[in-house]
């Protein structure tokens, strides 16, 4: 199975059977981004994945609260 890749438009235009605007975000296969990219043609861009942040990354889980043992009274 091929991958999906994040472009942007670049152009105004039709790609994959809706109009896009400038700055859309479009997720398609390399392969068919290929007539929509230089050299090969023009309105999208690939975009650069983005390095997590911070605030991305999972919050670790935190210790669950014990209760305090209690003295069994005979």
């Amino acid at each position: 199975m091929t991958a999906l890749k994040n472009y942007e438009v670049t152009e105004a235009r039709f790609i994959g059977g809706q109009h896009r605007k400038v700055g859309d975000p479009v997720q398609m296969t390399e392969r068919a981004a290929k007539y929509y990219v230089a050299p090969y043609g023009t309105g999208l861009k690939a975009v650069s994945p983005v390095a997590a942040t911070v605030a991305d990354k999972p919050v670790e889980k935190q210790p669950a609260k014990t209760k305090p043992a209690v003295d069994a009274k005979d």
